[in-house]
């Protein structure tokens, strides 16, 4: 409203006054969903196979190579864990301090 008021152009208006303020939302929402993504994305592959983190897995399953299952979870995990962080950081970075 007060952008209204003060008649600023709606281009202006989007990036300085609404993105901003949706900014946090918004990465918050990818950061919910890299996660999500994340676990699709290697079950895909455990169910199409050919290359990927989750076709090793399921291979080394098979092949009842329980260490390297183990430590390709243990990847997985440190993957997501890193892709959170990152985006946390981010999040961190355009949220204004209270």
């Amino acid at each position: 409203n007060v952008a209204r008021t003060l008649e600023v152009g709606p281009f202006k208006r989007a990036f300085t006054v609404i993105l901003p303020a949706a900014a946090p939302t918004i990465l918050t929402g990818m950061r919910i969903s890299i996660g999500i993504a994340w676990l699709v994305i290697v079950a895909a592959e455990m169910l199409v196979g050919g290359t990927g983190i989750g076709y090793f897995v399921w291979n080394e399953w098979n092949n009842l190579s329980l260490t390297n299952v183990i430590i390709a979870i243990l990847v997985i995990g440190v993957m997501g864990m890193l892709l959170d962080q990152i985006l946390a950081f981010v999040a961190r970075l355009v949220t204004f301090p209270e």
